[in-house]
Parts: C-alpha cells; sequence; structure tokens
C-alpha cells in the first residue's frame, strides 16, 4: 500500500498487460536444435511458452513465434534434456519422461517432421530409470545415448548404450560394466571412436576421472592421452571441424595443467597449446558450447567472474582460438541462474537458452536471441502483449488517444506495422489505418500539425505498401496524405524532426540526400513537403540525434556529430531561423559524447543529456544544464550525475520537474535510478517519484489527463508487466490556499492541494492529492466531487455536506486524513429504519443516530435468516449493512428528514464482506464516500451472487403504528424497478438505475458461500444525491454497453396496491433462468405480487434473448389477499418495444387487450393466478400481418480477404466488421450503392462478424470467415 508515491503504474491501461500470459518459458530451456528451414525445436523442464501451454517440447518459427504445424498432441509428461536432428528431418528427443501422447516411452522417442510419433521407432520400455542427457547419431544411422539411467530395454547398461535405427539395442555395442556414475556428454570421433565425459570416475573398471574414449565396440581406447584427467565434472564437449575437442565443466585443471572450466585438446587427448584461455573462467561453470561457421565459439553456464581477466556473465563468444571477443552485445546478459543450451542460424544470429528469468534487464523467460548484427533482439520470444519490439515516439492526443511509433510489428497480438493509435483504455483505436501494411521498417520520430495531421519519420522506404523514403504525411485516420509531396525523400535515416509554428517542417537525422539533392543532415520542409530554399545549412559530419525548436524560432540540434557548416563543434549547435549557426550560442569545447536528448525549461534554460562525461572540459556525466547562451549553469545541481548508461529523453513538467529517461541503470547522485527519474527544478532528485524500468526507456509524452506516457524497450514497470509501453500516474505542479488567494490558480488536474485556512465553498474539482492543515475546515459544496488521484491527508476535517462525494480510483491508497460525510434520510416517521453502510472506518453504530433506543440498531444474520440485534457501541464494518430506526423523539405521524453524520478515515481499495450458502439473503452496503456502480458490482461478483440487489424503500404509508407491507426496489444488469408512488408530500419514489449512494444498504442472494469483493473499479463520479437519483451524465467506468430493448409493467388499485415488473431482451440473456439478467420477486408484500414466470420462479425482472421476435410470448401471474379491481399498465418502454405493438391476453377471459392503447382493467378473486395473463407483440385476431414475398436476399462472399456485399435493389448506407469480441476492425460509411466490394483486407485467418446497415433502416449481420 502507498500513500502518494508518485510514478506509480496506472493499471487501467492495456488490462491485457498484467503478466498472466508471461514473457517466453515458465521454466527452463535445456536444448536447442535448428532444423535446416530455421525452425527451432525447443525442449527443457517448461509447461508453458507465454502463458499457453507447451509442455517439455515446442517447434519455434525464425519470428520465435509457435509453429502450429508441429503437433505433438498431449505431448510428454517429463522433461526433455536432449534433441537430434537426423538427416532424413526426424527428430531424436530423450530425458526423463515416460509417455509421449499416451504412448510408453523409455525416456526417448523419435517424432516425424510434423511432430507426429515415428513408431518404426520403438522404445516403449527404453530406459527403465535415470535420465539421458545427451544424444549422438552416428553416420551409421546407429545411435548413442548417455546418462545416468542404467538399464535399456532391460538390460543393463550403465549409463551409456548405442541404439539400433529402430530403437532397440545394439549388443554389439561392448561396454562391460560401463560408468560408476553420470555420463553427460559423448561425440563421435574419427575412426568410429567415441569419447565420453561427465562425473566418474572410472569406466568398466578402468581409472577414468571423468573423460574416456572408447572404441566402436564399447572397449575402452588406450590410446587416448587423457592422463590423470580432469579434477571435477565436466559437462559438454564438442568436436571442431579440424578434429579437435572443446571440453567445458566445473574442472580448474587437466591431466595437471592448469585449465579453468575450459580446455581444448587434440584428438589423441593431448592438450592444445594454441587454444589461449589463459586464466579461464574464475567462478561457476560451463555448460554449453556451439561453434559458428566462422570458427568462433560461444560459451554459456553459470560463470559471472572473468574470463583470463575480462568480465563475463554466463555467456561470451570467442574466437577459433579462445581469445575473447568483444564486438557482441550481450548487454547485462541473464541475471541469475545459468544458461543450459546454445545455437545458431544461417544469418548468423545465436539462440541461448537456460533458467533464466532476465536477460540485460527484459523478462526473458529463459530463451534469448542475439540477432545477426551481433546485438540482442528485444522483439524475440515477445509474449504477444503489448508491443513486440521498440517503442520510439508517443504522442497524447487531446482526446487522451495517442499515437505510438517504433520498430514494433504487433500490439497485443494484432498487426500494427510501426505506428497505431491507441484509445485511452490502452486498446487498439481499429479506425486508424484500418487493415492496412503500416511501415516496412522502424519509424523513429514524429510531430503532430495543427490540422491533426502527422507527419513521420525514420527508416521506412513504404507505407500502406506506397513507396515514400523515410518521410511522409498522414490523415488523422492513419491514411496517407497525398498533398505532401517529398519526393524520392531521404536516402537515409531521419532521426528528428519537429514542426514549427508556421507548419514548416525541420527534419534531421543521418542522410545525406533529399529528394535526389544533397542535403547535410538537416533541412527544412514547406507544408507541401517540398524543401524551403532559404534554409541555408550545410548541416553536419555525423548523425544528428535530437532536435529542439526554441520559442524565439531558433533551432538546438544535438547527436553524433563534431562539425556543422564546417566549422568544428561538438555535439551540440544552436542555428538562426534561416539554418545558419547562431554565433551567440558559445558552448566551448562541448561535449565530449554524443547528445540525445534536449528539453527547456520554462526560463529558457536547457536541459541536456546524453552518454557524455564532460561538458567544457567540466565533468558533467550524462545531464548538464546550460544557460541560455550555451555557458554552463553552475546552479544546476546534478552532483555526479548518472553512473552509467545514457539520458535518451527528457521532459520537463509545468512546474519545471525534470522527468529524465533513458539506458542508466545505475545512480543518479548515489540514488538508485533505473531508466527513468524525477529531478527537482534545481537538477536535485526527487524521491516523491519512484519509477523502476528494467530496460530501456526512448520517449515521454502528458497527456491530457495529467498521465505520463513512456515508451521503450521495457517489459516491466516496478515489477508490474508492461511491454514497452505504460501509463504513470503522477502530479505536475501544486497550489496552497492561504485564507485570501490560491499559489498556483484553483486546485485542478494534476495539481497537489494544500488548505492552509479553512475554505467553506469548496466546488467540485480534480486533483492529484489533498493536504488540509491541523485545525483547517473544508467544505465540499453538496452535489460536488472531489476527485483525488493519490491520497487524502493532514489533520485537518474534509466535510462533504449531503450527496457530495470523495472519489478515488486506486485501490492501493491509503488515507490519512478524516472526512466528516453527511446524509440526509428521505423524511421518516419515527417506527421507520433506514438501511445504512459506513463509508468511513471505525464509525460506530450510536453516532449515525444517538437517539435512537438502544435495541433498535441491527444487522442481518444469513445463518438464522432473521435480524441480529447489535450494541449501539459497535463499529460498522465496512460493506456491511444495518438497519437503524429513526430517533426516539421524532413523530409517529408527521415526516422528518434526517441528516446522519459519518466521521472518520474515508474507506478506499479493495472490500471483502462473506455472502451465505445458496439462496442466501445478506444485507451488505457502498462502503465508499463515493457513488458504487451496481454494473460493475454484479459482474465482478456473478460466481457467487444471484443476480438481483433488492433497496428497501418503505414507500407503504403506516397504518396502526408499523407498516403494513415491506417494499422492495429492485435492480440487475437488465434494469430496475420501483415501487409505488409517493402517497405524501416529500416522498421518494424512483426506479433504481444502477448507482448505488453513499452510506446505502442492500439485499442480495447468493448462489454459493463465499467472499464477495468491492473495488475502486466500480466507484463513480456523479449520482449521489439520493437513492435512486436517475443519470444526468455520460456514465464514466469502464463496463460493456449492453444492447437493450424493455418494458415495465404496473399492476395496481386504486387503493393503494402497486407492483412494478420488468421484462425485456438484451445481450447475453436466454429464455432460460439466468443469474444475470432474472431477479426473483421477494413477495414482501403481504397484499400481494405481481410477477412474471419462467421454470416455476416468480420473477419480478425477467430478461429474454436476442433477437427481439414479435412471435414471443411471457407468462405473467399475480397473487391477491384483496378481492376487488386491478389494472394492468405500461409505465414506459425502450429500445425496440417503444414501436411494438404490445398485447395483454387473460386466459381465464379469453381476451387480447392493447396496452398501447389503455391499462387492462379487470376484477379478481382472492387467491393465486399464476399464469393468468400473457405479455405478446403480436395478435393475429387484431391485424394480418401483410408479408411481402420477395426472393431477392442480400448475398455476401468471401475470397482473397476480399468481402463482396450484393444488397439486390436496397441501397447500403454502412458495413461494419467485428471480431469475435465484439471489437471493432472494419468500417466503411457512406457506401450509397447495393454492391460493394472491400479492398484486400489484412486479416488473419478467424471468423467475423459482417453488420449491414441500409438505407431503409434495416439491418443485417452475417458470419464470415477470412
Amino acid at each position: 500500500m502507498c500513500i502518494a508515491q508518485q510514478g506509480k503504474v496506472d493499471v487501467t491501461f492495456n488490462t491485457l498487460d498484467d503478466g498472466i500470459i508471461g514473457d517466453g518459458f515458465d521454466l527452463s530451456v535445456r536444448t536447442l536444435s535448428m532444423q535446416p528451414d530455421q525452425n527451432l525445436i525447443v525442449g527443457g523442464e517448461f509447461l508453458n511458452l507465454n502463458g499457453i501451454p507447451a509442455p517439455y517440447l515446442t517447434r519455434l518459427k525464425p519470428d520465435g513465434t509457435t509453429d502450429e504445424t508441429f503437433h505433438i498432441g498431449a505431448g510428454f509428461n517429463g522433461k526433455i534434456y536432449a534433441s537430434c536432428l537426423q538427416a532424413d528431418g526426424k527428430i531424436i528427443v530423450a530425458g526423463s519422461f515416460t509417455l509421449f501422447n499416451g504412448i510408453n516411452a523409455g525416456r526417448i522417442i523419435r517424432l516425424n517432421s510434423d511432430g507426429s510419433y515415428d513408431s518404426s521407432f520403438n522404445t516403449t520400455i527404453g530406459a527403465t530409470t535415470g535420465i539421458i542427457y545427451d544424444i549422438t547419431s552416428q553416420p551409421d544411422g546407429k545411435i548413442l545415448i548417455v546418462g545416468s539411467f542404467t538399464k535399456y530395454n532391460n538390460s543393463t547398461v550403465n549409463r551409456v548404450a548405442r541404439l539400433l535405427p529402430n530403437g532397440s539395442l545394439d549388443t554389439s555395442f561392448a561396454i562391460g560394466i560401463g560408468s560408476t556414475s553420470n555420463i553427460m556428454s559423448a561425440k563421435i570421433l574419427s575412426e568410429g571412436r567415441i569419447l565420453l565425459v561427465g562425473n566418474f570416475d572410472k569406466f568398466n573398471g578402468i581409472s577414468a576421472n571423468r573423460i574416456i574414449c572408447l572404441g566402436a565396440d564399447g572397449q575402452v581406447d588406450t590410446n587416448f592421452l587423457a592422463g590423470s584427467g580432469f579434477n571435477d565434472d565436466v559437462s559438454v564437449a564438442i568436436i571442431q571441424p579440424d578434429g579437435k575437442i572443446l571440453l567445458g565443466g566445473k574442472f580448474t585443471s587437466y591431466n595437471g595443467t592448469l585449465a579453468n572450466r575450459i580446455i581444448r585438446i587434440n584428438n589423441d587427448g593431448s592438450v592444445d597449446t594454441t587454444f589461449f584461455a589463459g586464466s579461464g573462467f574464475t567462478d561457476g561453470a560451463v555448460v554449453a558450447l556451439k561453434q559458428d561457421i566462422a570458427g568462433n565459439l560461444m560459451v554459456g553456464g553459470s560463470f559471472t567472474g572473468s574470463y583470463n581477466g575480462e568480465g563475463v556473465n554466463r555467456v561470451c563468444l570467442l574466437n577459433s582460438n579462445g581469445r575473447l571477443l568483444n564486438d557482441i552485445d550481450f548487454g547485462a546478459g541473464p541475471a541469475t541462474a545459468s544458461v543450459y543450451a546454445l545455437e545458431n542460424d544461417v544469418e548468423g544470429s545465436w539462440y541461448i537458452g537456460g533458467s533464466f528469468l532476465v536477460f540485460d534487464g527484459l523478462n526473458q523467460g529463459r530463451l534469448a536471441k542475439i540477432n545477426a548484427d551481433h546485438e540482442y533482439d528485444t522483439g524475440y520470444l515477445s509474449s504477444g502483449i503489448g508491443f513486440d519490439n521498440s517503442v520510439y515516439k508517443v504522442i497524447p492526443l487531446d482526446n487522451r488517444k495517442m499515437i505510438v511509433c517504433g520498430n514494433f510489428k504487433k500490439f497485443n497480438g494484432e498487426m500494427v506495422s510501426r505506428i497505431t493509435k491507441l484509445s485511452e483504455d490502452g486498446t487498439v483505436d481499429a479506425t486508424f489505418n484500418m487493415a492496412q501494411f503500416g511501415a516496412n521498417n522502424l519509424i523513429k520520430t514524429a510531430d503532430i500539425q495543427l490540422d491533426r495531421k502527422i507527419i513521420i519519420g525514420g527508416n521506412f522506404t513504404r507505407y500502406n505498401d506506397t513507396a515514400l523514403n523515410r518521410i511522409l504525411r498522414i490523415q488523422s485516420d492513419g491514411s496517407i496524405d497525398p498533398t505532401f509531396n517529398i519526393g524520392n525523400g531521404a536516402n537515409s535515416q531521419i532521426y528528428a524532426l519537429s514542426i514549427q509554428p508556421d507548419q514548416k517542417v525541420i527534419i534531421a537525422g543521418n542522410f545525406t540526400r533529399f529528394n535526389d539533392l544533397p542535403a547535410g543532415r538537416i533541412i527544412r520542409l514547406l507544408p507541401d513537403g517540398s524543401r524551403d530554399l532559404t534554409f541555408n545549412s550545410s548541416g553536419t559530419d555525423a548523425v544528428i540525434e535530437v532536435l529542439l525548436i526554441q520559442p524565439d524560432g531558433k533551432i538546438l540540434i544535438g547527436g553524433r556529430f563534431t562539425n556543422f557548416n564546417g566549422a568544428p563543434v561538438s555535439h551540440l549547435v544552436r542555428l538562426n531561423p534561416d539554418g545558419s549557426t547562431d554565433s551567440n550560442f558559445a558552448i566551448g569545447d562541448g561535449f565530449d559524447k554524443n547528445v540525445y536528448a534536449l528539453a527547456l525549461q520554462s526560463d529558457g534554460k536547457i536541459i541536456v543529456g546524453g552518454n557524455f562525461l564532460s561538458f567544457n572540459r567540466s565533468s558533467q556525466k550524462r545531464i548538464v544544464r546550460l544557460n541560455a547562451n550555451g555557458s554552463l549553469d553552475t546552479t544546476f545541481d546534478s552532483g555526479t550525475g548518472f553512473s552509467k548508461g545514457d539520458v535518451r529523453s527528457i521532459l520537463i513538467q509545468p512546474d519545471d520537474r525534470i522527468l529524465v529517461g533513458g539506458t542508466f541503470s545505475g545512480t543518479f547522485k548515489n540514488n538508485s535510478s533505473l531508466r527513468l527519474v524525477r529531478l527537482l527544478k534545481s537538477g536535485g532528485f526527487d524521491n516523491s517519484f519512484d519509477a523502476r524500468l528494467n530496460n530501456k526507456l526512448f520517449t515521454m509524452g502528458i497527456t491530457s489527463d495529467y498521465r505520463l506516457i513512456i515508451g521503450g524497450d521495457f517489459n516491466s514497470v516496478s515489477g508490474i508487466s508492461k511491454h514497452r509501453i505504460a501509463r504513470l500516474k503522477l502530479c505536475l505542479g501544486s497550489t496552497s490556499w492561504d485564507g485570501t488567494n490560491w499559489s498556483n490558480g484553483f486546485p485542478s488536474g494534476g495539481k497537489e492541494a494544500f488548505f492552509k485556512e479553512d475554505y467553506l465553498g469548496l466546488t467540485g474539482t480534480n486533483v492529484c492529492s489533498c493536504t488540509i492543515d491541523e485545525g483547517k475546515n473544508v467544505n465540499l459544496l453538496s452535489g460536488n466531487t472531489l476527485s483525488i488521484e493519490f491520497g487524502y491527508s493532514g489533520s485537518g476535517i474534509l466535510t462533504l455536506e449531503n450527496s457530495a462525494c470523495l472519489y478515488q480510483t486506486d485501490d492501493d491508497m491509503v488515507n490519512t486524513g478524516i472526512i466528516q460525510l453527511k446524509r440526509i434520510t428521505t423524511p421518516m416517521s419515527r417506527y421507520d429504519f433506514t438501511h445504512w453502510s459506513s463509508p468511513v472506518d471505525h464509525q460506530k453504530l450510536v453516532d449515525v443516530s444517538p437517539n435512537t433506543l438502544a435495541d433498535k440498531y441491527f444487522s442481518y444474520d444469513y445463518n438464522v435468516k432473521n435480524w441480529k440485534l447489535e450494541s449501539p457501541s459497535n463499529e460498522m464494518v465496512p460493506g456491511i449493512g444495518y438497519i437503524i430506526r429513526a430517533p426516539q423523539y421524532y413523530s409517529i405521524t408527521d415526516r422528518l428528514e434526517y441528516e446522519a453524520v459519518f466521521k472518520g478515515i474515508p474507506n478506499n481499495g479493495k472490500i471483502t464482506t462473506r455472502v451465505g450458502p445458496l439462496d442466501s439473503a445478506t444485507l451488505i452496503g457502498n462502503p465508499y464516500p463515493s457513488t458504487l456502480n451496481a454494473d460493475a458490482f454484479l459482474r465482478k461478483n456473478s460466481s457467487l451472487l444471484k443476480g438481483g440487489l433488492y433497496f428497501w424503500t418503505h414507500n407503504t404509508p403506516v397504518t396502526n403504528l408499523k407498516y403494513t407491507a415491506d417494499d422492495y426496489a429492485v435492480y440487475n444488469l437488465l434494469g430496475g424497478v420501483g415501487t409505488r408512488k409517493s402517497l405524501s408530500v416529500g416522498k421518494v419514489d424512483q426506479i433504481p438505475d444502477g448507482k448505488i449512494a453513499t452510506g446505502e444498504a442492500f439485499f442480495v442472494f447468493s448462489t454459493a458461500r463465499g467472499e464477495i469483493e468491492f473495488n475502486n473499479s466500480m466507484r463513480q463520479i456523479e449520482n449521489n444525491s439520493f437513492f435512486f437519483k436517475p443519470a444526468k451524465k455520460e456514465e464514466v467506468i469502464s463496463q460493456s454497453v449492453l444492447e437493450k430493448h424493455r418494458v415495465w409493467l404496473n399492476f395496481e388499485n386504486k387503493e393503494g396496491f402497486f407492483k412494478q415488473i420488468l421484462i425485456g431482451y438484451t445481450e447475453g440473456a436466454t429464455n432460460s433462468f439466468d443469474n444475470d439478467f432474472d431477479a426473483e420477486s421477494m413477495e414482501g408484500n403481504t397484499f400481494g405480487d405481481f410477477f412474471s414466470s419462467i421454470e416455476d420462479k416468480k420473477l419480478v425482472i425477467q430478461g429474454r434473448a436476442l433477437p427481439f421476435e414479435k412471435s414471443d410470448e411471457v407468462a405473467l401471474g399475480y397473487r391477491s389477499s384483496i378481492e376487488g379491481d386491478f389494472t394492468i399498465s405500461i409505465d414506459h418502454e425502450d429500445g425496440y418495444l417503444i414501436t411494438s405493438d404490445i398485447f395483454i391476453e387473460d386466459t381465464e377471459l379469453n381476451k387480447i387487450h392493447d396496452l398501447k392503447t389503455e391499462p387492462y382493467a379487470f376484477k379478481t378473486q382472492k387467491g393465486n393466478f399464476d399464469k393468468r395473463f400473457v405479455l405478446k407483440y403480436n395478435n393475429a385476431t387484431l391485424s394480418v400481418i401483410d408479408i411481402k414475398d420477395n426472393n431477392c436476399q442480400i448475398s455476401v462472399s468471401v475470397k482473397d480477404q476480399i468481402i463482396k456485399i450484393d444488397a439486390c435493389e436496397e441501397i447500403i448506407k454502412e458495413i461494419e466488421v467485428f471480431d469475435i469480441s465484439g471489437r471493432l476492425v472494419y468500417r466503411k460509411d457512406k457506401v450509397q450503392s447495393s454492391n460493394f466490394s472491400t479492398s484486400k483486407l489484412q486479416f488473419a485467418h478467424q471468423i467475423l462478424l459482417l453488420k449491414i446497415k441500409l438505407e431503409n433502416g434495416k439491418t443485417e449481420t452475417r458470419k464470415i470467415i477470412v
């Protein structure tokens, strides 16, 4: 829990990225084998890959995705340690398993190339004990296996055996008594000899310290000169093309020669002195070795110290003679554990498997890839959640959406090639560049024009399959803007661009030509895309990484260059608006290394970031502040700066605090700094902000609702799964009230509010945090909401007048301040009870109503199904409902409102309470000082609750000093029903609308005993004025909007009896009983009841299946202890039922009545009449349905991902395509034709829903497969 720690991850952004799917394999990878088609066989201890079952063995495509054509059925029941590819494409795997796809398999099996069982290789008995650690295939097709097993096909074979091609034991291989201990690796030498290594000290009774050579017949080769052998275990051996043998393990000597964990020996066992391992590895063990076609050696294991004096971490690359190569970027490498397996492909990429979870700071899940450029491939084995590769630029939009650019191809598994638009909740906006190809290479930078068009730059050469070299302008929907004409564009990457106020565009990067004319890595374009020849610059001698346009029109550029316009400049220069050098900007000797980031504070001072260590010969590590003239600002307190890494992004907050992101992972002024920090305006470390990234940050932006969007290479933020994009919570400024004025304007979004004096008329606002000083009072006026992003604190008191709300969204925030919340009831007389729930902690029952008699405080005990007397001094448990009678001094005839006061620390976050067994009633209540959304509450607890919420309203008049009946308003996901209209002034009768007010309690009925939950996702801002008040503003809580068509029916008489029921048609409902959409009548009124019925259940609310059919019928019934006249009428309707006919059939009198014309009046006797009435929508006796004969129907066809629609003579208005989750993936409006064909849509093979809207108002939905 936290009070107000800024930098907290907003988990409501891209909720799919919640850590459940996982990254990579869930347990160790033990073996890797690359097939000729470059698909990779992976085996090990794992059960899942990216959250999807893949027990012990899988095959990956070159891009790291699972090969769906590799079918192993139920797979293995145990671990796989070794794999071997045969020349015919078959695959041998071995380990500790005993079953494959239900077939007995004694720790070894052979599969066909598609993963199916090869029955010609019979190992149903196989190795009956231990583990097979290694497999080697001989040229003659025989197979050598080694490990810890002692029997094969029930024959004793101590830890080594040779199999015939059919899987049977080769009895000609005579090893005698074999090995005394485990054999870890076997390799075939020249002349068919066999090398064995492991942790054994004898073989067939002959001394052999962890290495032995056998002849082809299994006899010991005494000519192999291993001498005294190794002094510790040998884990791996490989044979090089020249016949030399490379060995790795835990050993530190071989035959008396120093050999720290790695050595190369000759074919005869003698030491190869041309292999220069020097002092070798200082700790751990070498477990895996692999040679590439160039002769270089990849080494993996558990070592973490140094190799021959140079630092290494679990994996390294040596040349053919054992010298360490440093031209490969492992980054920080595996964070823990060990490397077990190595493989490479034809392009020169390396694959590293093991037990590590993290590689170079990223959650990599036990398999990492180093690409052919010797760089860590952060996009390999992506979980399919978030972005699958780097995010380089985020642009927040005014509508809370955002443009995201980078080197990614997918987001949450959807194709979004290098650019997409995300909605506020972090999902893809399907209307952006719909079903198009995007860019064919990375998009590095982007900026947005005043007209909302977007200019993007990078290293792409095509966009939406149109040739466009490295820059283009797109419309707000992602389509190409043809009015932006760049000609042939740039000849190399664009790294930075910025739009001037006059809409001209500065672009910079590594290009030396633009539209076939010379360009020195920076030019200016006119708004139409043509080159602005008034921008006079010959440019730089190296890459420009960043540019910044100042308010005065001058242009700062930074990068790798050391020369601009022919004059020496060290990595930073300022230009005049015409492109010439600004001679007033003097940086002296400048920076010793590259500049990657620039930002301006409000006073015009310049924050510079990069990988530099000095500025103008002064030590300035990776960040510095310059005065407007380029001189060093010595007042900037950056101290020792960043200890390592680069600064890649700088963002200045409105209050001039500085957000800094990059690749740094050490310290800033001795404070731990993991790739994102915030500095004070003065340069000091801001301890109020904490966000720890596990890999690089490249870009940041502030959203219109005051959140921080970050993008980069990370897949975890402060331990929370977020793949390359995340939204963080923070405060951007503060304001204080001194009794007269606000120091920085009225409290508003992003600001911390501090009350130093009383403030008695606060209106609704959204603040970052709120603190009230001791002894001070703040009054939030009735009907207003104070929304707080973080916590509420201080020693003063916040008073919430009746119907005011304190709203919070984050479950983790802990409040420490006191509130005083007032709630005014509907008018009551002395014997009225009100159902209460406390919104504050430690509220005593007696403090709600001090003048109530001591024996008139109750809770409800579901175990005994009755009220439980509570002591007035008992504290109200959050989430539990209570009933409290009116004060004893109240009149028994005249009604008065009552003001209850709750005082304490406001409840926030997750709150749980228990419910009883099936059909038990439990009285619970809203535990928060803000409105609770009933739909969200019901959906969260649907596994334990029936769908109805029952609110007691006491709307029946008092007779003989007590109510003659209890009245319950009811609500479920279909809607609500109310009680009768008021019979006296001031009484309230409202239909529940799904908004549960502060302090309100209600009954629920359970489907099973268990624990239900309240949490902040159920809270909302509005609708807290009084119980059941209809909504006036758009609902902001995240929930599905269901299609609904409903009718409310009233059953009443002139003497005051009243009962309302609801019948509706909605998504998800069936014509059987549904917990979510059907609510049973409580039958609380002693005089009677009115209900619809289904499956012998009497329902006050009934949901029925879509589509709505006029032929549907619903049985209605009633119970009455009154003999006399009643009416059934329509209260109101919505959806299709507004225009539909609605009839009621009286089966007793054989009458059908049109309820749309007038209420149906009838007489009744006392009794139960469960099925007297039928609700209908079609009356065959009153009308004749005219059915037009028309054989022409809408036809739909799909071919080559093109959808064709023929609507006969009807005109198509609009076409929409949805995936099976209901997400819009394609839309075309204003079709205005009876025939239409889409363009070729870039959809994966899947089922889609096609909705066709016609001009005549009709809609048709079809299921299609693309």
